[in-house]
């Protein structure tokens, strides 16, 4: 064989490894998928940081099971985290932080102080925020949803329980936190025309320590029933401090048992609770984390499988979807999550039940 020869066939082998070699780093470039970030602005630190890890938790566990069922998906999903330590100026820095910095696609609070501040923040940057919290006003503007249990749902379950139990005095103590007043408002306004009778309705200030004042006036006023509602640790130190009073009388709540790291101190006591997670969730949240899920898991899971649903029948042409477009798809949302058929509304709920709960060796339990 001549050297023109060779030389030909070496110039041919180069060309089609040129070739072949540009096709692999155009199909390297079509498999690689838009990223699409969730932000939850949560506590990791402070009293209720066990909250914020279930948080992040439940909404790594929907991207990985996402992951493993849909190889093929559309886009990549990242949770993007900030502690915002369950403190309302903190919680306004970190959405900010989420929206401008970590530019994410979508993002989730805990609580409605925290969904408050975020949704005019959500509203001007045209930003999916799926807020966990009883308030009605976090739902303002077209970006802004809720998935909790709604007050007029936990008021009517409550009332019925307080009916069945035959309790007709009841006494409400709450912090002065959006979700906790709408929930007693709620409850107030639901009682009205009925047998019960609200003898007390003390709200006090988040961080108070010394409920003593409280107490007696409430204690002159002859309750048939205590109820606490508060996070921790002011719940701790307000349930406490009625039985130092010596006060006989029982304690319910609405939530407020679920708001502890520590339910023992509330053993054998009934209160009113949000929607129900499936077994199936809690066995394999459980399996996967070596612990049961606590408030508001169930919730950052089912967010982040609503935005990833939506992400994924937005994008087209493989291009990663606009804010706008999540948005759009969310209304028309229709699938199984942990606490049942996630649905919303024209108003932005995600509607689910109350439930009965009672402490029962220290956990929680529902009543059938």
């Amino acid at each position: 064989m001549n050297k023109l020869k060779i030389s030909l066939i070496a110039v041919v082998l180069i060309a089609l490894t040129v070739f072949i070699t540009s096709l692999a780093g155009d199909n390297k470039k079509v498999v690689e998928k838009p990223i699409v970030k969730i932000g939850i602005s949560g506590p990791l630190s402070g009293s209720l940081a066990f909250a914020g890890e279930g948080l992040r938790n439940g909404a790594e566990m929907a991207i990985a099971e996402f992951e493993k069922n849909n190889p093929n998906g559309k886009n990549k999903y990242q949770v993007v985290y900030e502690d915002d330590g369950f403190d309302p100026k903190r919680a306004a820095s970190a959405v900010v932080k989420l929206a401008n910095v970590d530019k994410v696609d979508a993002f989730m609070t805990f609580a409605s102080a925290a969904g408050n501040i975020a949704t005019p923040i959500a509203e001007k940057n045209q930003l999916v925020h799926i807020g966990i919290a009883s308030d009605p006003n976090v739902l303002k503007g077209d970006y802004n949803f809720i998935h909790w249990t709604p007050p007029f749902e936990e008021a009517k379950i409550f009332l019925q329980e307080l009916k069945k139990r035959n309790i007709k005095k009841i006494a409400l103590m709450g912090a002065n936190i959006q979700g906790i007043t709408a929930v007693m408002d709620e409850v107030e306004r639901q009682a009205q025309g009925t047998e019960i009778q609200i003898v007390a309705k003390e709200v006090f200030n988040f961080g108070t320590t010394d409920f003593r004042t409280i107490i007696s006036k409430v204690r002159a006023l002859n309750p048939e029933i205590y109820v606490p509602i508060a996070f921790s640790p002011e719940l701790e130190i307000l349930a406490k401090q009625i039985k130092d009073a010596g006060i006989k009388e029982p304690m319910t709540s609405l939530e407020g048992f679920e708001l502890t790291d520590k339910p023992e101190l509330f053993e054998g006591l009934w209160y009113i609770n949000s929607a129900d997670a499936s077994e199936k969730f809690n066995a394999d949240y459980t399996a996967r984390y070596g612990k049961s899920p606590v408030i508001a898991t169930a919730n950052s899971y089912d967010i982040t499988k609503m935005v990833i649903d939506a992400s994924e029948r937005a994008s087209k042409n493989g291009q990663k979807p606009t804010r706008a477009q999540i948005k759009d798809a969310l209304y028309d949302l229709d699938i199984e999550g942990a606490l049942g058929r996630l649905t919303i509304d024209k108003d932005g709920f995600v509607l689910s039940k109350a439930v009965v709960r009672i402490i029962e060796n220290g956990k929680p339990k529902t009543i059938k």
